[in-house]
């Protein structure tokens, strides 16, 4: 609470959920919520007796408003498209859990990349809000696939630090996404004349998650899905992967089984 310079109490972030959902549910679905059920509701979520979603208590109020996708705990995408690392990107930055997906049904489903660079004139200009890192991103995305590398302005994205008044915390700065720019160029410069590989698809969304922290407090949460023969997918958390490629940090590792594995194929993932 910025003008009281304090914090809320738990008394106030309870009152902020229900007075929202009072008025969302008036609002969006004719139903009037009675003084004594709210009371009663009220009053177990006070207590602990009962918890709504972490992420509503988290933005209920204009945040919320702004954008449901802020109400939910996770979310799902398969990347099998180039909209996928945007869509990743905002989901996250709302603060809502991303799981993903690199198997190879997917991630062969992406376009071929150029096969050769070239450095343009045209440049991406950040808005300074969600949907304009995530368009922005989108841009870059679709110039790599050509083979353009562009030129970004961040000048309009607010300094380190600077409040977020409606989604609440601090602001993380430009520097952020300047590091997944420059981190997402190398891996398609990499990868020229052909598709993007599991381990490159799940580095630029463990690098998306790495420059997104909600509020200047909260990371991001990932959990990544691959086939149990992938072997890059594997071994991403071997060695010393912590100094080369601390990214992967931000994502927990599952392979997807679709039978019973013999007991080879079982503790080869051990």
């Amino acid at each position: 609470m910025p003008e009281q310079e304090r914090r809320e109490t738990w008394d106030e972030t309870v009152k902020r959920y229900f007075d929202f959902f009072t008025e969302h549910l008036k609002d969006m679905h004719n139903f009037k919520l009675t003084k004594s059920l709210r009371d009663e509701l009220e009053e177990a979520v006070l207590s602990q007796e009962i918890m709504p979603s972490m992420r509503c208590l988290m933005t209920a109020g204009e945040a919320l408003k702004r954008e449901n996708i802020a109400g939910y705990n996770c979310s799902y995408v398969a990347v099998d498209r180039p909209q996928a690392f945007d869509e990743i990107l905002y989901v996250l930055m709302n603060g809502t859990g991303v799981g993903f997906s690199v198997e190879r049904q997917f991630v062969n489903e992406l376009p071929r990349v150029a096969d050769e660079f070239h450095e343009t004139d045209t440049t991406i200009v950040v808005a300074d809000s969600k949907l304009g890192w995530a368009k922005a991103f989108k841009e870059l995305v679709g110039m790599l696939y050509v083979g353009q590398i562009p030129c970004w302005d961040l000048s309009k994205v607010r300094p380190a630090g600077a409040p977020l008044k409606t989604f609440g915390g601090r602001a993380s700065g430009p520097e952020p996404l300047e590091a997944l720019f420059n981190f997402t160029v190398n891996i398609f410069k990499n990868a020229y004349g052909r598709k993007l590989s599991s381990i490159e698809a799940h580095d630029i969304v463990c690098k998306i998650a790495e420059i997104v922290v909600v509020g200047g407090v909260r990371r991001s949460a990932l959990i990544s899905l691959s086939n149990v023969s992938d072997d890059r997918m594997r071994a991403a958390k071997h060695g010393q992967w912590w100094t080369t490629e601390p990214q992967r940090a931000l994502a927990n590792n599952s392979a997807c089984y679709t039978e019973k594995p013999d007991i080879g194929v079982f503790m080869d993932e051990w």
